[in-house]
Formats: C-alpha cells, structure tokens, sequence
C-alpha cells in the first residue's frame, strides 16, 4: 500500500531536515549516519525482538526511541530523525523523470538485502491494531515529530505531509492515504509535546488510535 508513497515521504523529509539545519553541509552528518546504523542493528537484533514479542509492539516503538536517545547522547532532535531513518521500510524509491518517462532508482540505506529484510521483519508492525501490518507509519511518525520539534510548531510538518500525499505531482503513481495523515498528526502531537515534557514517549500518542481498533 502506497510503498512508493513513503519512500518519497522519506526523501522529501530528509531534503526539508538538510535546508534547516543544513545537515548535508554539517560536520557531524558522520555522526549521525552512525547513529542510524547502530539503531539499525539494534532493531534487527535478536535482543530488540525478544522484546518485542514479550510486551507488545506498542512498547517495542518506545524501545527504539529511547536506544536512539541513548546513542545521541540524549539529544531529543537527533533521536527523532535517526528513529525516522531506522524506520524506513523501503530500499528505494524510483523517480519519474517527466519528460524523458525515466524511472531513476534513489537508495535509502547502504543495508544489504540480508540486513534491510531482517530488520524490517522486526520492526514493530500491530501499531494501531492487532489484525493491520503498520510497520510503514513508523517512518511517518518519527518524521513528522521531528519536523515539528526542529521548528517549534505543527504547521510546516502538516504541509510536508499533505504535500507527500499528493505525490503524483513529482511523477510517482500515488494514493492517498488518510491513515498516513492520521499517523503524522499524532508525530507531529508527539513532537510539539516534547518541548514541554521531554520525557514522553510514543507510546502515548499511538495509543490513542490503537485503543480505537481494540475489540470493546
């Protein structure tokens, strides 16, 4: 559902990061690619799935963003865009050239094939319910919360990501999705609140849909 849709979600999130903290031109990008390969291997790690079969997926998004807290020395931002990164379901996206009808691939990850397909087996996928895979909203939700913690407010990032859905306009054969919207509101919830509890974790805002899909 909509696979290209989230690659190039990724992509455009990735390009709005670098203009406003200029992370492309920034001395610690080193840094930060590290961060997201040690929380790649986390994810993929037999440790992170124990877990996560044991308490539920819900707490196992809690658990990756508090290893990504930890591996960028608790610096809340950083955290957010690595989870976002860590996050991604999709090896690459393939971009339309308009006028030539080519379809140029973009890589997201230097993973091997092995490694991208274990982690996105573990990632946490009953997010919202016990019967839907949502393991593609992660990406949506990290990514939005950061927008809207980097910039101290929920409008850029809701335009961001209304802008993602209407995604045929960059020549990709998209479908909107009103559950992505609805998964980037509560990042984007996650991300303003965190400004004034930086203790809260994901968990809290998930859960306020995923109690919507449980069984009465």
């Amino acid at each position: 559902m909509g696979s290209f849709k989230l690659k190039l979600f990724s992509v455009i999130f990735i390009t709005a990061l670098a203009y406003s903290q200029s992370v492309l031109f920034n001395p610690l990008v080193e840094n930060k690619v590290f961060y997201v390969k040690r929380v790649r291997d986390f994810i993929r790690s037999d440790e992170f799935k124990i877990f996560k079969d044991k308490l539920g997926d819900l707490i196992a998004v809690d658990l990756i963003y508090k290893k990504s807290l930890v591996i960028c020395n608790y610096d809340i931002a950083d955290a957010l865009l690595v989870c976002g990164l860590s996050t991604l379901d999709h090896r690459k996206i393939k971009f339309k050239v308009p006028i030539l009808g080519l379809k140029l691939p973009i890589f997201l990850t230097s993973e091997s094939e092995d490694e991208f397909k274990l982690r996105t087996a573990n990632l946490p996928s009953h997010i919202f319910s016990d019967t839907l895979d949502d393991r593609d909203k992660l990406q949506h939700f990290f990514l939005s919360a950061y927008i809207t913690y980097i910039n101290g407010g929920k409008i850029t990032a809701d335009k961001i990501g209304i802008l993602i859905e209407k995604g045929e306009k960059f020549g990709l054969n998209l479908v909107w999705d009103e559950r992505d919207i609805m998964t980037n509101r509560l990042g984007q919830e996650f991300g303003f609140q965190l400004h004034k509890n930086p203790f809260v974790l994901p968990s809290r805002f998930l859960g306020i849909i995923s109690k919507k899909f449980s069984p009465p």
